[in-house]
């Protein structure tokens, strides 16, 4: 794959963790030199008021180091803290060492990825397993470097350290450190994805499972074990066990939209059921498995990092390992999301063979559509929860009033990225790859004289069950925002009072 010219460098993403990561290294080491200057001097003065400065000698010829090697120097509180402060030195560029070693093996994973993106997965993995190691080692150091530097230069400073506030570095650095390793270690734990669908089994959809089992016949694929359908205006193919309303699905795993059954025609849903299984067929859903575990291990490394620097800020020095989790997170996605989109319009030519490019594009321009119209009907849902019309029905006929606009909104062709990890290519960029353009697609985009809702006979039931599901966790976000506000309230009158 190759490199735009305008895309950063390949070591400018990883300047600020490597700076952050020095940061403590780079302090504990001034602190270091700064502990030893200092004990240096108060002896050689010392030496100088009590036996005159002809014994204690010109001060840049006075080492310490040498005389505390003497059998009768070597007990000396000041030599104790001289041999302290110079094992902090040692132990800051081991460190600083040590954390630029891994950063560099993560950035070479990360590199080695673009260039190979069907390894990717394993790349990803090999980068979280060593940065779960990494962390544990560089938690564990950091904490200690900054707890001995604040203890060395407040004993110097102040002849006295803060022991409540400097042990509870280390023992929440090692803590935090432990947390952090164990959740991106986790590579092996069962994924699950979680949906607001139920299923559809075949003999509750016969119509619509043949439609399904046609199109994998042309694709010369297999169909999917279950189908399952929601009320947000989306579909996808999965291959992780979904937790359903109704129970756990496992194997390959369909998901069409409700809504967007109400707006496609058959041949528009032929062409987006054979995009998605094209996903089964390119094996990118077990890519996807493959990938999400390392994913899933690195956010949840960095949540334990943000949870513990935010209970307690004698974390801090754990910090930095933020930004170095994050890092890796987003090269890895940007390597993945390239990959997805050239996939999606791979899918997109299965999708356009099947039931033809324009059938798909209007059903892709629907989908873009029906995207906001969702947003609409949840927001409403959320200052009215009670009896809400079913979700379905009002996506669609709020997709469907948009629809009836002579031209299409200005947003529809913008063509670039919303983000540099989207995995899906702009809706232009599609189009124009089936053939077609925004403008005679919205031409194209009818209402249905028969929808695919009716390969559906249980859609009214699906719908109502879906949208009190919906309804009621409108009614649970709603209580726990009043219970918020009045605690609220209540500890402003406390305050004032």
């Amino acid at each position: 794959m190759s490199v735009s010219a305008n895309e950063p460098t390949a070591l400018r993403p990883w300047l600020v963790p490597a700076l952050l990561l020095l940061l403590i290294p780079g302090v504990a080491f001034l602190a270091g030199r700064f502990v030893r200057d200092q004990v240096e001097t108060e002896v050689w003065q010392a030496i100088g008021a009590a036996y005159g400065s002809r014994a204690a000698g010109p001060r840049e010829l006075f080492d310490l180091g040498e005389r505390c090697e003497l059998p009768a120097w070597s007990t000396l509180f000041e030599c104790q803290l001289y041999a302290a402060a110079g094992i902090l030195l040692w132990s800051s560029v081991l460190t600083g060492l040590f954390a630029l070693g891994l950063l560099a093996y993560v950035a070479d994973r990360a590199s080695q990825a673009r260039k190979s993106l069907e390894r990717l997965p394993e790349f990803f993995r090999a980068a979280v397993r060593s940065l779960g190691i990494g962390a544990a080692l560089l938690g564990i150091s950091l904490s200690l470097l900054l707890a001995g530097s604040l203890t060395l230069v407040t004993l110097v400073l102040l002849e006295a350290v803060p022991r409540g506030f400097v042990l509870g570095i280390p023992l929440l650095g090692l803590y935090t450190a432990s947390r952090t390793a164990k959740a991106a270690l986790s590579l092996n734990r069962p994924l699950e994805h979680r949906e607001l669908a139920l299923p559809v089994g075949r003999s509750d959809a016969p119509g619509l499972w043949r439609a399904i089992d046609d199109v994998a016949r042309q694709l010369g694929t297999e169909p999917p074990d279950h189908l399952i359908v929601t009320n947000e205006p989306n579909c996808y193919a999965i291959e992780v066990p979904v937790q359903t309303l109704s129970g756990r699905v496992t194997g390959r795993t369909l998901c069409l939209s409700l809504p967007l059954l109400y707006l496609w025609d058959e041949e528009e849903l032929r062409s987006v059921i054979a995009h998605e299984l094209a996903h089964f067929h390119g094996a990118d859903t077990g890519y996807s498995r493959d990938f999400a575990p390392a994913f899933r291990s690195a956010t949840d490394a960095v949540d334990e990092l943000q949870k513990a620097v935010s209970r307690d800020w004698r974390a801090l020095a754990t910090l930095p390992l933020v930004p170095l989790f994050t890092c890796t997170i987003e090269r890895f996605a940007l390597a993945t999301a390239s990959h997805s989109r050239e996939r999606e319009f791979i899918a997109d030519a299965a999708g356009a063979r099947v039931a033809g490019g324009l059938a798909l594009a209007t059903a892709l321009l629907k989908v873009a559509c029906a995207v906001p119209a969702w947003s609409v009907y949840l927001a409403r849902l959320s200052e009215e929860p009670d009896d809400p019309p079913p979700a379905g029905q009002a996506v669609a006929w709020l997709t469907a009033n948009r629809l009836d606009a002579p031209v299409p909104p200005d947003w529809l062709a913008a063509d670039r990225l919303p983000h540099p990890i989207d995995s899906h290519p702009p809706l232009v960029q599609r189009l124009e790859r089936l053939g077609t353009t925004i403008d005679r697609a919205w031409r194209a985009a009818l209402m249905p004289n028969r929808p695919s809702a009716s390969l559906l006979p249980q859609a009214a039931e699906l719908d109502r069950r879906l949208t009190e599901r919906i309804s009621e966790l409108a009614h649970l976000i709603r209580s726990k925002a009043r219970t918020s506000d009045k605690k609220s309230e209540n500890d402003r009158s406390s305050s004032v009072a």
